[in-house]
């Protein structure tokens, strides 16, 4: 693959993640150049490379003195003798006398200069057989001058011959199979995209180059349609690919549309038909007589197109299925889906094979369609909702009205509405439920219990607990219906910050089970564990959630599956207990399950909870990648509840990455007055208890900015009652010290931090302590008490390292450093801030890195500064920081959101100060000495 140094494909590219094979190619070319001969071949897939290597190998050969010499062989040329050598040999006529075409390019290469010659051939695959043999006997015999032969092929049609004679020349052998491109090398080729978009285009195009200069072209809707069908193999609609963009695939047919007319129908219906194609039923479809189904099956496998796998044919790239698919016309293919749907029917497919073509050829008042359609919808409503809801939607589009009162139509929209709102598609299953609730019938209470789940996962909990309550209250229902009731008020209360309520309904739902509904168990015990907690238990919470993983644990995922978002409160509470381990393994199995089954409403919460976990663990890029995952799982779902959590938890790891100024740009209206943002799911959470987490997270990030009245307006809390959730009350108390400590309001800091630490120890938190010990660092830090500073924030980097939190561990190696140079214990300060340094580089925390870099070079300690003597403020030595990393005035102020000409003059600002006139003497004198003046507050 090749790739320009910035976005796109330049005209002078470089390879890109093809290290390894250059390496062969340089031990290739210096074999020749010691006197041997040597072979290298060449395969892979179309698309991966094959001729840019063997263009990179003439250049490196030529640029070693060798003779170069390229011939390639065309599909359209396999019956002209010798066509792989034509074009590099003189023309040899055909009389009397003539020299044969072996003898010219034997001649030509014995001619060669004494270095040697490289021969090198493309496409041998296409080559006729005049050209093979040639081939193969200069393999065996090569000419007296050192050679080096080339051949490049695709995997699916190896030229057998030259394969067995590369074969046999062992050591002198180099062979070459191209693999696709993996994620870093993506990153390189595509630098400058979005982090999200390039991970669309390598799903879709499996790491094929070819595949991704073509969807390069594409919108990120028409990528995550082509993703989805990389990933999952099912059958594509070409109408999502509308306009200028369907031709781009068109394009990439052209080996198809060169083909006769029945390989090209041929190709069309396994296109059409999907992975489930057979040859009967290609047969059966194109009404082609077998033997000519047979012969275009197998050209379609010569050009590389299409793999018979146990008599099965499937496309052996999606994006070239999705070619073939954008070929056909739309009455085309609805004719070969009816046909499809006909023969798989009576040959009693697959429920699921036969509902995807039947939706796709169903006509009104097909009854037969309409009992297809419903079968598979109701058997496929948890494994793969969002099928199923395409189903039951035409099922019922289809379906012969028989009144108001059709009681078929109603059940049929009642698992409509389920499928839909387990898809994701809130608003939808929503609007379908409000009907149902309105009809009156059978089905009003499902739908009503069905609406509260929605209600809540749009941040509606007062709709969600009045009709709970509602049903509550009118009795009659059965103990396990009961139960399912009492779990879902439990939830609704645990987001309202309604702890003793919640802990009753998820104990009265225990009481109601018995162990054989044991994932509704499982999510009374996760509830009663998270809202136990709230109410400021740690160590009742802990034996709940005991009690709660072993019931989440021996639950199967095909029980979990309708249930899966109850893994998100029990990350949680894991996460908040310390027990992050746990919390990515249940956060993995839940992705796993997901994976299976396609979009869902689950997705966004679950990925909240992945970015707490991440940046818990200290992995930062990853918890940034996982919050923006889950904003955008948000806004597909319509929920702007959970897309106000996914920002809540953003705002951390951007913090420590990216800096305070970027954090509050990125908060949107929740960061509030003035702060910039402008993300459309963003706003305030209306969960209480997910309110309180933002408003500390945002308190955080104003008081590392320095904005001491925006932090102490965030920290006022006029939500009634107090919260009693201790991971909460810490973290806050904690943000309270640092803005106390701002205002130069020591007493108050003093008094907070001790709370804190009295809370975190009575919790039993070792995370929560290490905060507030860090708090009461940074206090006697600012009140020039450096011994003191120094033993706390010691004590905190060990509560933290017993925590598995290296961040934090990292502030506060910074803070111990900075407290030992107060003292004047230099040796001390240099370990304390090479750990803090390298605990930064390893979370990914460039921002904290580049603020630390700058109080090194802020000069000498108070005791030491000369009267008079000026040290950089926050703000320069953050710039100066990531001067040091080699960014770009520009680069800096995209980070920082400041203009090129503010970081230009804070820049030349730092040279006065620090007495230097470059970039280079500024980052000498920044990693000189370990002199600082304490980490960020």
């Amino acid at each position: 693959m090749t790739a320009s140094r910035g976005v796109g494909f330049g005209h002078d590219p470089v390879l890109v993640g093809r290290e390894a094979e250059l390496e062969s190619l340089d031990a290739a070319v210096a074999t020749v150049l010691s006197g041997r001969s040597v072979a290298v071949e060449v395969c892979g897939e179309a698309g991966l490379g094959k001729t840019r290597i063997l263009r990179e190998l003439a250049r490196r050969a030529a640029d070693a003195g060798l003779l170069v010499r390229v011939g390639r062989a065309t599909q359209y040329e396999q019956g002209v003798p010798f066509g792989l050598y034509a074009e590099m040999v003189e023309p040899v006529g055909s009389g009397p006398g003539q020299p044969s075409m072996p003898a010219v390019v034997r001649r030509m290469l014995a001619e060669a200069p004494e270095a040697g010659v490289a021969l090198l051939l493309d496409d041998v695959h296409w080559a006729d057989s005049a050209s093979l043999e040639l081939t193969e006997h200069l393999i065996g015999k090569p000419p007296p001058v050192p050679m080096l032969l080339a051949v490049a092929f695709r995997s699916a049609s190896p030229p057998v011959r030259l394969v067995n004679a590369i074969t046999r020349l062992g050591a002198a052998a180099t062979l070459i199979d191209l693999p696709p491109l993996d994620e870093a090398s993506l990153d390189v080729l595509l630098a400058g995209v979005p982090r999200r978009r390039r991970e669309l285009i390598l799903r879709a195009s499996l790491g094929n180059p070819l595949y991704i200069q073509a969807l390069s072209r594409l919108a990120d809707d028409e990528l995550d349609a082509l993703a989805t069908l990389a990933r999952r193999r099912d059958p594509v609609d070409a109408d999502c690919l509308a306009g200028s963009r369907r031709s781009v695939l068109a394009g990439l047919a052209a080996e198809i549309t060169a083909q006769p007319p029945p390989v090209q129908r041929v190709a069309h219906i396994a296109a059409v038909v999907g992975d489930h194609t057979t040859i009967d039923l290609v047969g059966h479809v194109a009404g082609l007589p077998m033997p000519v189904v047979t012969a275009a099956v197998d050209q379609l496998g010569r050009l590389g197109l299409l793999n018979a796998d146990g008599g099965r044919l499937r496309y052996r790239h999606p994006l070239m299925r999705a070619s073939a698919y954008a070929l056909t016309g739309a009455a085309w293919r609805f004719e070969a889906h009816t046909r499809t749907a006909g023969y798989l029917r009576g040959r009693r497919a697959s429920r699921r094979l036969v509902a995807h073509h039947t939706e796709r050829s169903a006509r009104h008042g097909d009854e037969t369609a309409v009992a297809t359609l419903v079968d598979a919808g109701v058997a496929f409503a948890h494994e793969a909702p969002a099928e199923a809801a395409r189903w039951l939607g035409t099922a019922l589009r289809i379906m012969p009205d028989a009144g108001p009162r059709d009681q078929r139509r109603a059940e049929v929209s009642m698992w409509y509405a389920r499928a839909l709102g387990r898809s994701g598609e809130l608003a939808r299953s929503r609007e379908v439920l409000q009907r149902l609730r309105r009809a009156g019938g059978p089905v009003q209470t499902r739908a009503e219990t069905f609406s509260v789940a929605v209600a809540r996962q749009l941040g509606d909990f007062a709709e969600a607990a009045a009709t709970l309550g509602a049903q509550l209250g009118r009795g009659g229902l059965d103990p396990v219906e009961e139960a399912k009731l009492h779990v879902e008020l439990a939830a609704v209360d645990a987001f309202r910050e309604e702890p003793t309520s919640a802990v009753h309904h998820a104990q009265r739902a225990l009481e109601l089970l018995d162990e054989r509904r044991s994932v509704l168990v499982a999510a009374a015990r996760t509830l009663r564990a998270l809202t136990t907690l709230y109410l400021g238990s740690a160590t009742s919470a802990r034996d709940q959630l005991a009690a709660a993983v072993v019931a989440v644990d021996a639950t199967s995922d095909a029980d979990l599956r309708p249930y899966v978002e109850i893994v998100s409160p029990l990350a949680l509470v894991e996460i908040q207990l310390g027990n992050v381990a746990d919390a990515y393994r249940h956060l993995t199995r839940a992705r796993r399950i997901l994976d299976g089954v396609g979009p869902s409403s689950a997705s966004p919460y679950l990925l909240v909870m992945e970015s707490l976990a991440h940046t818990r663990a200290g992995r930062l890029s990853r918890a940034v990648q996982a919050a923006e995952q889950a904003r955008a799982a948000a806004e597909r779902v319509g929920s702007t509840e959970m897309g106000a959590m996914a920002a809540a938890v953003r705002l951390r790891p951007v913090l420590w990455t990216a800096g305070p100024a970027a954090a509050l740009a990125m908060a949107g209206p929740a960061a509030g007055p003035g702060s910039g943002g402008s993300d459309p799911v963003a706003g305030a959470p209306r969960s209480r208890a997910w309110w309180r987490i933002n408003r500390v997270e945002l308190a955080l990030a104003r008081a590392v900015a320095g904005d001491w009245p925006g932090c102490a307006d965030l920290l006022t809390d006029p939500a009634t009652p107090q919260s009693r959730h201790p991971p909460v009350l810490v973290a806050r108390d904690v943000v309270a010290v640092v803005c106390a400590v701002g205002r130069g309001d020591y007493a108050t800091a003093t008094e907070v931090g001790e709370r804190a630490e009295r809370q975190a120890t009575a919790a039993g938190l070792p995370y929560e302590i290490g905060l507030a010990r860090l708090a009461r660092a940074f206090t006697a830090y600012r009140m020039v008490g450096p011994d003191r500073a120094t033993e706390l924030a010691e004590s905190a980097a060990t509560s933290f390292a017993a925590a598995g939190t290296p961040l934090e561990e990292a502030l506060a190696r910074h803070l111990a450093g900075a407290a030992h140079l107060g003292a004047g214990r230099l040796g001390p300060a240099a370990t304390a801030l090479d750990h803090a340094e390298t605990g930064y580089r390893a979370c990914g925390a460039e921002w904290a890195a580049a603020v630390l870099a700058g109080h090194r070079a802020a000069g000498p300690t108070r005791a030491e500064r000369p009267a008079g003597d000026t040290v950089l403020t926050a703000r320069e030595q953050e710039i100066a920081g990531l001067a040091t990393t080699g960014l770009s005035n520009k680069e800096i102020a995209a980070r920082l959101y400041l203009s090129p000409r503010t970081v230009e003059s804070h820049l030349n600002r730092v040279f006065a100060k620090l007495q230097v006139r470059s970039r280079t003497a500024m980052a000498a004198r920044l990693t000189e000495g370990v002199r600082g003046t304490g980490p960020a507050a």
